[in-house]
């Protein structure tokens, strides 16, 4: 009696798992790179100057989830298990920044190359200290950021930046985009700094505060 009521009950199990499974919400996938807008720089002779290498970039623990975490307003965060980034948090900030770096720049990224030992780089190390946003408030990207000339003139240039931007909505899309907005004013702030030789950075918008700059 028992296995032939098993019988009878396992197609029903299956078929409640499987409703179970069509009802589940699809996955969004966001990332930190912003749609090409513009063609980017180019030096005049058609050679960069200079190779641009970013290193890996480092995100505290608690920011550095898949899904898109977001403080709510009694203070809890939440993570939106349907809404992830398409790579790791320190990966996609790393290549959002490589992106509009070069960009800006017009030069060519070489983290992932081996460049001649001779070769003139400007070498750009991100900690980032807070990344999170706030439904119906900020994004909020804080990091201490280092450029660094190699095998060319320069001043190394340490500074750290804290950028504000509104989100606009209490989504997850609307935190990614002011988040993407936060990451392109910290990549250009970097580029003001490699501009300038490591002398200064400015800062590239109004939402960006910058703090404590040194030769380093």
């Amino acid at each position: 009696m028992n296995r032939a009521f098993g019988l009878l009950l396992a197609p029903a199990l299956i078929a409640a798992a499987l409703a179970g499974c069509a009802a589940s919400p699809p996955v969004n996938y966001y990332t930190l790179l912003t749609p090409e807008t513009a063609a980017p720089s180019a030096p005049r002779d058609g050679r960069p100057a200079y190779l641009l290498e970013v290193l890996p970039v480092t995100v505290p623990s608690q920011a550095d989830q898949p899904q898109i975490m977001m403080r709510q307003s009694d203070g809890a965060v939440s993570a939106y298990y349907s809404d992830r980034w398409t790579a790791p948090l320190p990966d996609e900030i790393r290549g959002a920044l490589a992106y509009n770096l070069v960009r800006d720049l017009g030069v060519l990224d070489v983290q992932t190359l081996s460049a001649p030992s001779d070769a003139a780089v400007w070498r750009v190390q991100v900690d980032v200290q807070r990344f999170d946003a706030a439904a119906g408030g900020s994004a909020v990207l804080d990091a201490t950021w280092r450029v660094r000339p190699v095998n060319l003139q320069g001043r190394g240039l340490l500074c750290r930046s804290v950028i504000r931007m509104p989100l606009g909505g209490s989504s997850p899309g609307s935190a990614v985009a002011a988040q993407q907005r936060a990451t392109v004013a910290l990549a250009a702030t970097i580029a003001s700094a490699i501009r300038s030789g490591g002398a200064q950075a400015t800062a590239a918008d109004t939402a960006v505060q910058l703090q404590g700059c040194t030769n380093a």
